[in-house]
């Protein structure tokens, strides 16, 4: 990754469904988007939705479904809180916000967009020091008063790295999230990733918390595989390239997985994980 580009503007989810780790925005000065290489040859809507960088919230609404909704409804309305957006109310499955007072002014700071042409950001109150425009290296980035930070400080988030991410504020939030973990703090008291045995979709949607990846990967297996004797083989064709921080040697996230009768365990720190984006 290059420089960040710093764009001001307003945050928005009045009428949409965001979760802990993606939001709407509004760019003040629409031509800052020019920053950026867009896949897509579409007219981009005026409120553009990000990917929040280095962090995976859990699900409110994958496919139909959500993990435990305690502590994923609890990492978006710390992002809401934050951003200071007040949430008026829900529809009735708590997937889509029908009323809030948004619009709540920030910036972002992103260095490129993703394959579904998200901006990969970074996003900060209007309370920041930051220059409407500016581009920013990354050591000059105030990562620790972002959203993001905060919520793997929080233990809201799990992390998730992706390559190419800066070492520095990689290092960053490995140092933050480990901290958290060591403490228990939000999801790390409960963390079942190292293991958990798995009967069936109410296991990850209702008992335990797992790494979202994860769950995303077997709310797909359920809906496409019949016997867990083929998971294996279906997490290994989903082509979830990896390497683990500090080792060159490219790998995949099926050979960290361990399948047992239906005993499933990630035993790898999830901070040391740096993924392969996928187009």
């Amino acid at each position: 990754m290059g420089n960040y580009k710093v764009i001001k503007g307003t945050f928005h989810v009045k009428g949409y469904s965001p979760d802990g780790d993606s939001i709407r925005f509004r760019a003040e000065n629409e031509s800052h988007w020019d920053f950026f290489k867009w896949s897509g040859n579409k007219k981009r809507p005026k409120n553009v939705q990000l990917r929040i960088e280095a962090i995976d919230a859990l699900e409110t609404h994958y496919e139909g479904y959500s993990q435990p909704a305690a502590f994923a409804l609890a990492a978006l309305e710390t992002m809401l809180e934050f951003l200071n957006i007040k949430i008026k109310s829900y529809n009735l499955s708590f997937t889509k916000i029908t009323d809030a007072q948004d619009g709540a002014p920030g910036f972002i700071a992103s260095s490129e967009v993703d394959g579904f042409d998200r901006p990969i950001s970074f996003a900060f109150t209007d309370k920041v020091d930051l220059k409407d425009g500016a581009e920013l290296s990354p050591d000059k980035l105030p990562v620790k008063s972002s959203f993001n930070y905060k919520l793997a400080k929080e233990g809201l988030a799990y992390p998730c790295f992706y390559y190419g991410l800066d070492i520095s504020i990689l290092k960053e939030f490995q140092k933050t999230v480990k901290t958290a973990r060591d403490a228990r703090r939000g999801i790390w008291a409960i963390d079942r990733t190292k293991g958990f045995t798995f009967w069936h979709p109410k296991t990850i949607r209702e008992d335990v918390i797992i790494l979202p990846k994860l769950f995303r990967r077997l709310i797909s297996f359920i809906e496409s595989k019949s016997s867990i004797d083929e998971l294996q083989a279906y997490l290994k064709d989903t082509g979830d390239y990896l390497r683990i921080i500090g080792n060159p040697e490219q790998t995949r996230l099926d050979k960290l997985i361990v399948i047992s009768n239906n005993h499933i365990s990630l035993n790898t720190d999830l901070e040391q994980i740096e993924f392969r984006p996928k187009n």
